[in-house]
């Protein structure tokens, strides 16, 4: 079977996570949307209709069942993809098109339960969940790697250690949730974690970190200080102390030494979030919100962020004080105010880090930046003013 993932083109409602990737690419849980589906359905290919300028990266394919991108899986939802006929479309009660087959001719109503990622905070919102869905999926009738005796552990919930993977000399408490550690992935000494929490291949906990439940780090991310309800999509840094809670970073950040984002208001008012669709701040109907970074975007030491910031792709951030709520893409400075991240400038500090992980910035990844660059001039106000 061959599956493409399917989303509205134009809507904007996942950026800047989804500037530079489908709406399926997301990581949720320990999986991608497009990796659960894939391993639920058997999958031999998978493909994605998106944005243009993402196709080179991520092609689309002929199809033999189409899903929204945006649908993560549950058992009464693939029980009804299953049974989906020829032609057939899957439409939720508020008609929203779920899944398809052919031209779509015949409509199936589905009444069940779903979860759409339909904006940024949605992703650690539901993470916890989909570490346990995940877990399942992929540990099922898998033997761990044994963990060592130099660890603590706490709770019934389960451990799993892939090859290659070291840990030692460290607290686990997975009263509420498994713990999954990636191949050849590293938790060093002292670190204490609280599942549901997952690990990818090549990720590094540094020393005496503390990071609490519902946390994913995507491959090849190196992750210290205090964490809490955070989704490092992967290929990014957080190595030192500071805070991070209910947030979402996207690939190739980095977030300087003694870095703060708050996740909660002093008034413990609902926070309001910038939406790149409305082009305006809205309420996101959560009470905990940190901060949420594109791809290729970085901050200096002793940084603090707001509740509910947004900061764009490919922006460099410093200085004293709180930034704006809403940073735009490629935008360089702070609270004193911003100019222009230099394209040139900012991928060469891509094609730095990028290297750091044996990963060349390519003509894809050159593509899918100076598009993004190109199309969010809209939001970066100061270009307009120099006019």
């Amino acid at each position: 079977m061959q599956i493409g993932f399917s989303e509205e083109i134009n809507d904007r409602g996942l950026f800047p996570l989804t500037a530079t990737r489908p709406s399926a690419a997301l990581r949720v849980g320990i999986l991608s949307i497009s990796e659960k589906w894939a391993l639920h359905l058997g999958a031999t290919k998978v493909g994605f209709q998106t944005r243009p300028y993402l196709q080179k990266r991520f092609p689309e394919t002929k199809a033999d069942l189409n899903i929204n991108g945006q649908l993560l899986p549950n058992p009464e939802l693939l029980l009804a993809i299953r049974n989906l006929p020829e032609h057939g479309a899957l439409i939720s009660s508020d008609n929203t098109c779920l899944a398809f087959k052919g031209d779509k001719s015949i409509e199936v109503l589905y009444e069940g339960p779903i979860k759409l990622i339909k904006r940024p905070f949605h992703v650690f919102k539901y993470n916890g969940v989909e570490i346990k869905n995940d877990f399942e999926l992929i540990t099922s009738n898998r033997k761990s790697v044994p963990l060592s005796k130099t660890n603590t552990v706490i709770g019934s919930h389960n451990i799993f250690l892939e090859e290659g993977a070291q840990v030692e000399c460290c607290i686990f408490n997975t009263s509420s949730g498994p713990i999954y550690i990636g191949k050849n992935a590293q938790v060093m000494e002292g670190s204490i974690i609280r599942g549901p929490f997952s690990m990818g291949e090549g990720s590094n906990i540094k020393m005496g970190s503390k990071i609490y439940g519902d946390t994913t780090l995507g491959p090849y991310c190196n992750v210290g200080g205090e964490v809490n309800n955070v989704v490092f999509q992967g290929y990014s840094n957080k190595g030192h102390d500071g805070f991070l809670g209910n947030a979402v970073l996207g690939e190739w950040c980095n977030i300087g030494a003694d870095t703060n984002a708050s996740n909660l208001k002093n008034t413990y008012d609902e926070v309001k979030v910038w939406n790149y669709a409305s082009n305006r701040f809205e309420k996101s109907g959560e009470q905990f919100c940190g901060l949420i970074m594109g791809d290729h975007s970085k901050c200096g030491i002793n940084t603090m962020f707001n509740t509910g910031t947004v900061v764009g792709v490919g922006s460099n951030i410093f200085g004293s004080g709180f930034p704006r709520q809403f940073v735009p893409d490629f935008s360089w400075g702070g609270a004193s105010g911003f100019v222009t991240h230099k394209l040139l400038q900012m991928e060469k500090t891509a094609q730095l880090m990028m290297q750091r992980r044996k990963r060349d910035y390519d003509l894809e990844e050159q593509e899918i930046i100076r598009s993004v660059f190109e199309e969010s001039q809209e939001y970066r106000s100061w270009e307009r003013e120099s006019e």
